[in-house]
Formats: structure tokens, C-alpha cells, sequence
């Protein structure tokens, strides 16, 4: 079964207005971040779709837990994860050079919504993924420290004296 197919989102049959749709992230969802080291996670993403005339306007949220590794300890770590986004999307055949604009064919009858989330995801990851220091392996911590005091190059020394 092709689990991204429950991304998709046909539009063509809705009323002008708001819809709403939930879709649960699934096991396959984090199993695609493992090139930014995600390990699992669980959550959820939230769209509303406002239906126009002449455009859509797409409203995105997502919550999760990931499971990763400590950049610091290496110990696993959950760390929530949420982000909102939104895109415009229009119908034409000019290309669009803003990231939050969409250019659809006029044929188009649904929306793929696997890659904006999964960009949120990823944009909304920390910059690191680190634990409270307190919480990370206190033998790893202790390895560390003991390398900063041994480090000393006597290089630096000699700078230090011309300066």
C-alpha cells in the first residue's frame, strides 16, 4: 500500500470556503527524516484549506515528539517538535519564485500535502538536539571535560606572551 497516497487532498469536489482535515503522521513519515538522524517519532498534522474563486489558501500545523540522538551525549532524546506554515496556491502556467506560492495547471483536481509538511517538519526542528546538561550521561559529560583540560598547546602561549 502506498502510504503517501493519504496525503493527498482532491479539492475539485469541495464548496467555497473552509475544510478541515487531520491526518495522523505515521511510522513511514519519520522513517523519510532519517537523514536528519530521526530515530521515530509520533504526532500529527492539522490543514485547513480556505477554497476561492481563483485560489486555495493553505493553513498547516503539525505537533510531534521525535526520538533522536543527544548532540552532545549521544543518549536518546524526545524533543517536541511544532510548526505552522501557510502556502497560497493558484491556478496558471507561470512559474512562481516565492516558497509560499504554488502555481497548480488548470486540470489540477487535488493537493499534495507530504512535502509542505514534511519542509515544516524539518524547519522546525531546533538547531540542535541536545538535553538539559544536567540530563545527559554523566560519564560521556565527564569524558568530555577531562579532554578540555588536557587540550593545552603550547602555541597559544607564545601568542599570548606577544599580545
Amino acid at each position: 500500500m502506498n502510504w503517501k497516497k493519504e496525503f493527498l487532498w482532491p479539492f475539485s469536489g469541495l464548496k467555497i470556503g473552509f475544510h478541515h482535515l487531520e491526518l495522523p503522521l505515521a511510522k513511514e513519515f519519520f522513517e523519510e527524516l532519517k537523514h536528519f538522524e530521526v530515530l521515530a517519532g509520533e504526532g500529527a498534522a492539522v490543514a485547513t484549506l480556505e477554497k476561492k474563486e481563483t485560489m486555495l489558501l493553505l493553513q498547516l500545523s503539525i505537533r510531534s515528539k521525535v526520538l533522536v540522538a543527544c548532540d552532545r551525549c549521544n543518549e536518546e532524546l524526545t524533543i517536541p517538535v511544532e510548526g505552522n506554515m501557510e502556502l497560497v496556491y493558484k491556478f496558471g502556467n507561470e512559474e512562481s519564485h516565492d516558497e509560499s506560492l504554488i502555481v497548480l495547471p488548470q486540470d489540477t483536481y487535488q493537493i499534495d500535502l507530504f512535502q509542505p509538511i514534511y519542509e515544516l517538519m524539518v524547519i522546525s526542528f531546533p538547531s540542535r538536539f541536545v538535553h538539559n546538561e544536567e540530563e545527559c550521561n554523566p560519564e560521556i559529560i565527564k569524558l568530555l571535560n577531562q579532554g578540555e583540560a588536557d587540550d593545552h598547546d603550547p602555541r597559544w602561549d607564545i601568542l599570548k606572551e606577544n599580545h
